[in-house]
């Protein structure tokens, strides 16, 4: 049994393996499905925007603050009280050149000058007294001279009547001593017409001193009326009326508001295009030698103010003019320049799209004022022929994605400049050209020869003007005259 047991454990697992066996040849085998041939990946939906030729110049975009072209702090030039002090002449007032501010007490000298008249006067007076002497003494001269030409005479003929005895030699002694009486006269007039003209010069000098003394008075007195001496705003404004200062003392402080600078900094690279904004050479001539002021000096180069309030942005016109002082800030390593803005009050309103309004709006400043935060766009000349995409078409690794017969292309040129939402480069040079359609939506994966489809409305935002854009989208009307 125990044989039997084993021989059938053996056979029932190899019998029913050779059942399964004959039943799946049974079944049979199915012919294997058809393979089809898939088509390859279709095309990817893209937006892109179209590279414009650039405008001829690049815009440096810099912030900045208004300051004030000069701020004058008039002191007092002579010493009193101060009589009257007018009402315009307080902080934040706008004044007017030659306007009076301030009136110190003139009293004193007035008197100064009083006296100091009649004491020319009375100068005048002496030397006319002097004129007089000295006139009575040339007719006492003339009268002595002839009286020694008389004794000189007489003392010739009694010379020849004491020859022949007719008179004595005392008499003759006696001729001769009153013509030496007489030339001694002629002398001591002569010498006293000397000392009158003497006199009279010190007399002319004392008077031209008095003159002097009050010319000086005069202008103390013409001190005593302070005047605002440009048009501006009044600053600071510590003396009061009834105070006493003495010369020197601060009295008020004006901002010149005829013009107005905005401070700002460039960095090297801008500077560098600043730089190359000077004209060219002609061709062959000798590059001139820069003196060494004028190493320190900028090409003037016009530039916009802007200043942003109530949702709006207002524009102002100047030029980039000159550097302050000679060097870097050490702390941001940029070069500290002044932007003149000749005409504070002529301001522009723009739109969304940059352009101006045609009417100023009512929330618009009149004014740069001192202390504004603003933005300083700089226009320099480009060097070369430009052509610039929308910033959201430059890649994070600095790629861009071309469409070119409807096959991506990618490349990686070099920047030359980016501002308000634009990147600049090089026509041509850079792989791109004005009317290439730049990708500026996201891609997965992109490859070139990559297959796209641009999905991009054959008048798309980006390749609208700004006049155009305004036409189809006109600003909204404004709040209060705005």
């Amino acid at each position: 049994m125990k044989i039997i047991r084993s021989i059938l454990g053996w056979i029932a697992p190899l019998a029913i393996i050779a059942a399964a066996v004959a039943a799946f040849m049974a079944m049979g085998s199915q012919p294997p499905p058809l393979r089809t041939t898939g088509d390859g990946p279709g095309a990817v939906p893209v937006r892109t925007a179209i590279a414009e030729r650039g405008s001829g110049r690049i815009e440096l975009d810099l912030d900045g603050v208004v300051v004030p072209l000069r701020e004058v702090t008039l002191a007092a030039e002579v010493g009193g009280r101060v009589i009257r002090k007018s009402p315009n002449c307080r902080g934040g007032r706008f004044v007017s050149a030659g306007e009076l501010l301030l009136e110190i007490d003139p009293r004193d000298y007035e008197l100064e000058v009083n006296r100091l008249e009649r004491e020319v006067a009375q100068a005048e007076i002496f030397i006319q007294e002097v004129d007089a002497e000295i006139r009575q003494n040339e007719e006492t001269v003339a009268l002595a001279r002839r009286q020694v030409e008389l004794a000189h005479r007489e003392v010739e003929r009694l010379g020849g009547l004491k020859d022949s005895r007719v008179v004595t030699a005392s008499d003759h002694d006696r001729a001769i001593r009153d013509e030496l009486t007489a030339i001694s006269t002629v002398t001591q007039l002569e010498g006293q017409r000397r000392v009158l003209e003497k006199r009279k010069v010190r007399l002319a000098e004392g008077k031209l001193l008095a003159q002097t003394q009050a010319e000086r008075v005069r202008l103390d007195l013409s001190r005593t009326m302070i005047r605002a001496p440009f048009d501006g705003m009044i600053v600071d404004d510590p003396v009061e009326q009834d105070s006493f200062v003495s010369k020197g003392t601060a009295l008020v402080t004006i901002e010149d508001t005829s013009a107005a600078e905005v401070k700002t900094s460039l960095r090297m690279d801008e500077m560098a295009r600043i730089w190359g904004n000077r004209p060219p050479e002609p061709a062959g001539a000798i590059p001139a030698v820069p003196s060494a002021g004028g190493a320190y000096v900028l090409p003037d180069v016009p530039a916009a103010v802007i200043f942003n309030v109530a949702g709006r942005r207002f524009r102002w016109q100047g030029v980039l003019t000159r550097q302050e002082g000679r060097g870097l800030d050490e702390r941001t390593r940029t070069l500290p320049c002044r932007v003149l803005v000749e005409n504070p009050s002529d301001v522009v309103a723009l739109d969304r799209y940059g352009e101006p309004l045609p009417v100023l709006p009512a929330t618009a400043p009149r004014s740069l004022l001192r202390g504004m935060f603003v933005d300083v766009q700089v226009f320099v000349d480009a060097p070369r022929e430009l052509v610039s995409v929308p910033r959201d078409a430059v890649r994070p690794s600095g790629d861009i994605w071309v469409v070119r017969d409807s096959k991506l292309e990618i490349i990686r040129p070099a920047v030359v400049h980016a501002s308000a939402g634009r990147v600049a480069f090089v026509a041509g040079e850079s792989g791109l050209v004005p009317g290439d359609h730049v990708v500026v939506s996201q891609l997965a994966n992109p490859y070139d020869g990559m297959p796209v489809k641009d999905t991009t409305s054959n008048v798309a935002d980006e390749a609208l003007g700004p006049a155009a854009r305004l036409a189809r989208d006109p600003e909204p009307p404004a709040v209060n005259g705005g």
